[in-house]
């Protein structure tokens, strides 16, 4: 039995590793939980989960703290409910404030099953230097990289790897028609089913970018192609020298991620599990994604030779214009256009420890407010 502690329970991705959880109580304990403002669940997860210890919550959970009296209720520090009887933590948090759990795994020499992109965006360098004297493994629960994992070869380095995205809804938009783009519409993906962040990014292809910065710092290729692929059937390629691709196909779902690496390296099937049917006709549509129209893409590989308070900047502008989307305080061309702005005035300057990075984000956000707001 190995121990659990799942950070971001209430999120999309966290009631998906909650459901699969459910299905292998013989093989993992879990522990401890988190949530963010939503506290509607956690009832439900504690009576499902009596292994649980401890439940981080932002909001005084005084109504269960009765209730259920041995189990600690926490509201101050996040990494509170962290204990020395952790063996795997899942960084389902979402954004920047993820980062500190990425961190405390790689110093606590836990396994890591991260989904938290925005850590290796901000501190990948940061994190490859901890990982030498860490004995902690990091899977990634993203299904781009997750793909890459399967199709890498322990002998033979790869030429480039591809990653597919579906373009979201507006793929077939050009940048003037994205003006006239609704909250409501930017909230509808075609393939996947996400929380409002991610599903945003998807549409802007900020989530796309992000990962390619995540692919750099998780494989060490800088040769990354994007391509538009609207059936998200391939997740992703690795190319090598003889010429030859290798690419991991499945139905989009995420709980077939999750899976894949609680149960790493075996592979174990779960409950509703999705299968291609090939009884119907399947089209793999695959196009080299226009940097002209996606230009967060653009910007994410620039990153790749600049220092990282440039990709610090991207993330920290991005997160803050759309906060500011979904209030309805800016448009949705707005976001792609501040972001822009506020990467191509920042620093070129490296920050070496998570405090330089964490005050580093601190001043982005608010010239990325100021300039929103006057």
């Amino acid at each position: 039995m190995k121990n659990i502690v799942l950070f971001g329970a209430s999120g999309s991705i966290g009631q998906q590793c909650i459901e699969l959880l459910q299905e292998s109580k013989d093989k993992f304990n879990l522990t401890a939980l988190s949530v963010g403002e939503n506290d509607s669940k956690i009832e439900s997860f504690l009576l499902s989960f009596p292994t649980i210890k401890k439940v981080y919550s932002k909001k005084e959970l005084n109504y269960l703290k009765l209730k259920y009296p041995n189990v600690e209720f926490l509201s101050d520090d996040i990494l509170n409910i962290l204990s020395k009887d952790d063996q795997i933590i899942i960084n389902a948090l979402s954004g920047f404030y993820g980062l500190q759990v990425t961190l405390k795994a790689i110093e606590s020499n836990l396994v890591l099953l991260n989904a938290n992109k925005e850590s290796f965006v901000t501190a990948g360098n940061l994190i490859n230097e901890m990982l030498k004297k860490s004995k902690t493994k990091i899977y990634p629960l993203d299904s781009e990289h997750c793909a890459i994992f399967q199709c890498l070869e322990k002998e033979n380095i790869p030429k480039a790897l591809f990653i597919t995205a579906s373009g979201g809804s507006f793929r077939n938009l050009t940048l003037e028609e994205t003006k006239k783009v609704t909250l409501d519409q930017a909230l509808k993906h075609p393939n996947w089913n996400m929380g409002q962040k991610i599903t945003v990014d998807s549409s802007t292809m900020f989530n796309k970018a992000f990962e390619i910065l995540e692919a750099y710092h998780l494989f060490g290729i800088k040769n990354i192609i994007t391509l538009l692929h609207p059936q998200s059937i391939i997740h992703s390629m690795v190319g090598y020298n003889d010429g030859s691709i290798k690419a991991q196909l499945s139905i989009p779902d995420m709980k077939q991620v999750i899976n894949y690496f609680l149960h790493y390296p075996k592979k174990n099937s779960y409950y509703k599990q999705k299968e291609i049917d090939f009884n119907d006709l399947i089209r793999l549509d695959l196009k080299e994604i226009d940097q002209k129209r996606f230009k967060p893409i653009a910007f994410a590989l620039q990153c790749l030779e600049l220092k990282n308070s440039k990709a610090i900047a991207l993330n920290a502008a991005n997160e803050v214009c759309v906060d500011y989307f979904l209030k309805k305080k800016i448009n949705f061309f707005q976001i792609t256009d501040i972001v822009e702005k506020i990467f191509q005035e920042c620093e070129n300057i490296e920050l070496i420890d998570y405090e330089q990075i964490v005050n580093y984000d601190k001043i982005i956000r608010q010239l990325t407010i100021k300039r929103i707001e006057g």
